[in-house]
């Protein structure tokens, strides 16, 4: 199975936001309260899930602009020809 960068940023993503949710869970069944610590490294985890996603979205968007360039400037040299 070859894994892709976009899969393993996907995979990085989902790790990092139910590592974040375990974070949350285990703290208020362990304590009964969930510190300022404890927020602010589920918020990093979230955060960083999070823009594994965004960037995966963003390069392919950015990709599909690209090709739509291509495609469009080859119509117009066969056009021209």
């Amino acid at each position: 199975m070859k894994l892709t960068k976009e899969t393993l940023q996907n995979i990085n993503g989902t790790v990092c936001i139910v590592s974040g949710i375990a974070l949350y869970y285990l703290s208020f069944l362990l304590t009964l309260k969930i510190g300022l610590d404890v927020i602010s490294a589920g918020g990093t985890l979230f955060a960083t899930g999070l823009a594994f996603f965004g960037l995966s979205a963003f390069f392919k968007n950015q990709l599909v602009e690209f090709e739509t360039k291509i495609m469009k400037k080859i119509e117009d040299q066969n056009e021209n020809k």
